[in-house]
């Protein structure tokens, strides 16, 4: 469907649905997060001062999650759609072509260096996330200004606080190189001064080439590799498959992209950093 014919199609929809953009009988902001790291920090920040909604359901890979046309109309009662841009939403440019939300991107402080979109998964980065969507909020809901930059500092200090605790323990590890099941956590390791060799690209759902899966079965043996790390939100397939060649066993890692609703940004950071300790 080109552009013209998409317009068309989503005014038809406003027209027949009395569709006015803005709810007029909102209370606080409205506001949509593209998955579901952005959506946990915004809920944090935002506590219930804001209606916040999550476009990407439970269980699916933001990656290849398309929304539909009521999904793109909805987005029209947004006074602001967070999402995390570095590729991580292949649909956002069309969004932002065919409604009238504010799109605010929480990687903008990230350089083009390099290719992992998955910024949120280092703590420090998901403070400077956290820090752009209070100023944000707090630049449209000036009255609510000082609610905001005070949950901001209570994350900021949780956050950190978790980087503070971990790097030195991680530093007193001989080995710094884990085993992924997917390329998702060189933000991570860049904060800990670690290294990942994954199995997997960028999509979790991608496969190894034989030669590939040779490779890190070498390695995991010449260095005495005992964990495997596989991703909880996706089939473990593949690691299992490969740690049962190299004689390891597997730890979980979340990757915070598609988390059921209730489980905390810093809660799942730390089940993630007691496993990377354990795995060294």
């Amino acid at each position: 469907m080109n552009r013209r014919i998409y317009a068309l199609c989503l005014a038809l929809v406003c027209l027949l649905s009395g569709c006015k953009g803005v709810k007029e009988d909102k209370k606080g902001l409205v506001i949509y997060t593209s998955f579901y790291a952005p959506y946990d920090l915004t809920k944090t920040i935002c506590g219930d001062k804001a209606e916040v909604y999550n476009m990407v359901p439970a269980g699916t890979e933001p990656h290849d999650w398309e929304p539909t046309s009521k999904d793109m109309l909805s987005l029209n009662s947004a006074d602001v759609v967070f999402y995390n841009g570095l590729g991580m939403e292949g649909w956002i440019d069309k969004a932002k072509e065919n409604t009238k939300a504010d799109f605010v991107c929480l990687s903008s402080f990230i350089g083009k260096e390099k290719e992992d979109p998955h910024i949120w998964l280092s703590p420090v980065n998901a403070v400077k996330m956290s820090e752009i969507i209070t100023d944000t909020l707090s630049e449209k809901d000036s009255e609510n200004a000082s609610y905001y930059k005070e949950n901001f500092e209570k994350f900021k200090t949780e956050a950190l606080a978790l980087t503070e605790e971990y790097k030195p323990l991680i530093a007193q590890k001989e080995k710094k190189q884990i085993v992924v099941s997917h390329a998702a956590y060189s933000y991570l390791c860049d904060d800990f001064g670690l290294e990942q060799l994954a199995v997997e690209g960028m999509s979790a759902e991608s496969e190894p080439s034989p030669s590939k899966m040779k490779d890190i079965i070498n390695f995991v043996k010449e260095n005495d590799v005992k964990y495997i790390y596989y991703e909880e939100s996706v089939s473990p397939k593949v690691a299992e498959v490969l740690s049962e060649e190299a004689g390891t066993e597997l730890l979980p890692l979340n990757s915070f992209e598609n988390s059921e609703e209730g489980k905390s940004y810093t809660t799942v950071m730390k089940e993630n950093l007691e496993n990377v300790l354990k795995g060294l």
